[in-house]
């Protein structure tokens, strides 16, 4: 049987719950047993738990932002969200939802959620307001990838695709505190340990990871980490057939009919191209994205981070980021991984991947700097009862290893208006943005020119002056 992978493994004390596409399991950590299932509309692309794990949160494509209460699954209220969310959270006290989107927002709303009248939603309508009266944070003038509230929650940490990381006050987003800047690609995972929470560890499309304090925004290290990943990456980037800034992204509940029939002309024209011209053949090298999926710590302190596509999960000991990285190659992709409060290590792997099928789950744990197989209960009921069958087409909408091709710059460009060559003229033409949607866009790549003139000039006064400081000592 072909299964649905688990793309979300999140694990608490007593309850574990398991996603695999639109279905949602909640399982007895300790037992193993089934205690709740249930089906959303759509593929589950973010999800999140509260700290008691009393409340799920999950949204997709259908851009409806979902919660649930984790006993029993039980639906609890939802609302629209003006954009694709990229990432979800909840606040300590577990009364508000952070929700990150690709439009580069970040929103909060309540838990409790009224819906508005008829009146008020022909009022956002009219206005191109949060469908959902969603209260802005702060905004990214970039795809936002990833966010963090800070331990004490007075900062919120942000991420994005043009290599920025972003320290701003919470709820205050518009004051930035500092920025975290070194890294050359997208930053796609961003994590603060327990142990050491003056600290940031990030990574992406670089070849290290990096240690920052995050407060000041000063880089303390660098972890080279490319020459123990790249051999395990087995996943290669799918070209993509180009598809507008906006196509359906209009109303959550239905699909823009443009970018509908826009994207069945492309699909038969670039089937079209398949029949008639030879395949292009690309440089194993240059084909190869190196994408950083997720980093997480252990109670042991150590590092542990995964890579989109590759096939195996890594360690490197906190204190100790000279030391050799430790590998556990599982030969199928890892999709996500979870750690416990024990330190025991869930793996969710995409089983299907290849040609012959493994088990979905996978249970590490860190022995004297090396991760090992162990077993566990719970993974018998995930690799067993909990599996769900899956169609070819089924499989291949989880998009599993989608961040291979929309995070690197240049490979996607019609998809995003930020990135197009052109002056601000070109975004008059962008469909299924509203004009207030289209002036934010504008004021965002002015901000982002504006930014990127003063680095150039600081760099330039920066080379001046130490060129003046050489000089001066030269001098007798």
């Amino acid at each position: 049987m072909t299964a649905t992978p688990f793309n979300h493994l999140l694990v608490a004390a007593g309850s574990t719950v398991a996603i695999a596409g639109p279905h949602i399991q909640t399982l007895d950590s300790r037992t193993g047993n089934l205690i709740a299932a249930t089906t959303a509309p759509a593929p589950i692309r973010v999800a999140a738990l509260d700290n008691d794990a009393t409340y799920l949160i999950t949204a997709g494509d259908d851009k409806i932002l979902r919660l649930w209460k984790v006993e029993g699954l039980e639906p609890v209220n939802e609302r629209e969200l003006p954009k694709r969310p990229t990432a979800l959270g909840f606040t300590k006290d577990g009364k508000t939802i952070v929700v990150g989107d690709k439009f580069g927002d970040v929103f909060t709303y309540p838990l409790e959620h009224i819906e508005p009248t008829t009146e008020e939603k022909n009022k956002a309508l009219a206005s191109h307001e949060n469908p959902s009266g969603g209260r802005l944070i702060l905004g990214h003038v970039s795809l936002l990838t990833a966010f963090l509230l800070s331990p004490d929650e007075k900062y919120i940490i942000t991420a994005d695709r043009d290599e920025h990381i972003r320290v701003s006050w919470y709820p205050q987003g518009y004051t930035i505190e500092s920025y975290c800047l070194g890294h050359t690609k997208f930053v796609s995972a961003i994590h603060i340990p327990e142990f050491a929470q003056d600290t940031l560890i990030s990574g992406g499309g670089d070849s290290v990871l990096k240690v920052w304090d995050w407060l000041s925004g000063r880089l303390i290290r660098d972890i080279a980490i490319a020459d123990a990943v790249e051999p395990y990456i087995v996943v290669k980037p799918e070209p993509k057939i180009p598809r507008r800034f906006g196509d359906g992204e209009g109303s959550g509940k239905k699909k823009n009919r443009k970018g509908k029939k826009r994207a069945r002309d492309q699909k038969a024209a670039a089937e079209s191209a398949l029949v008639l011209e030879e395949p292009e053949q690309v440089d194993e090298v240059e084909s190869l994205v190196f994408a950083i999926s997720q980093i997480a710590t252990t109670p042991s302190k150590h590092v542990l981070f995964s890579a989109c596509g590759a096939t195996a999960l890594f360690c490197v000991p906190f204190s100790d980021t000279d030391a050799e990285i430790g590998v556990l190659d599982f030969g199928k992709p890892v999709l996500t991984f979870a750690v416990q409060a024990d330190g025991l290590i869930y793996v969710s792997l995409d089983g299907n991947y290849g040609s012959d099928t493994t088990s979905m789950v996978r249970t590490v744990k860190i022995d004297e700097n090396k991760l090992v197989a162990v077993t566990s209960t719970l993974i018998t009921t995930l690799n067993t009862t909990a599996l769900k069958p899956a169609t070819p087409a089924e499989l291949s909408a989880l998009e599993l290893y989608a961040a291979l091709t929309s995070l690197p710059k240049g490979r996607d460009v019609d998809t995003d208006p930020m990135e197009r060559p052109g002056d601000d003229g070109d975004f008059d033409a962008v469909a299924g943005l509203s004009k207030k949607e289209l002036g934010r866009l504008k004021s965002k790549k002015a901000v982002a020119k504006r930014v990127g003139d003063e680095d150039e000039q600081r760099e330039t006064k920066r080379a001046r002056s130490e060129q003046d400081d050489q000089m001066d000592e030269d001098e007798p």
